[in-house]
């Protein structure tokens, strides 16, 4: 029974994951980059303006704070399943 429950958690937080990164990778491709330094890179050279994107500059702090958070437990569950 135990082994059920951590797989269907390990399903869930893998889906979760999906989610969170899928989103990121969509505001990356707003800008035309794959990371968070190549968006800062581009603000510093001048070619996009911080203040218009400073949503997307708090959302991309937030999805990767919960990335790592899920990240996290990801790999307590795996540490459980052994």
């Amino acid at each position: 029974m135990e082994k059920l429950i951590i797989n269907s958690m390990k399903k869930v937080f893998l889906e979760e994951l999906k989610d969170l990164e899928n989103e990121l990778n969509q505001i990356f491709k707003k800008y035309n980059v794959k990371s968070k330094d190549e968006l800062k890179k581009k603000i510093a050279n001048g070619e996009i303006k911080e203040e218009q994107i400073k949503d997307d500059l708090e959302r991309i702090e937030f999805l990767e704070e919960n990335i790592e958070r899920v990240m996290k437990c990801l790999r307590e569950i795996n540490v459980k399943s052994l």
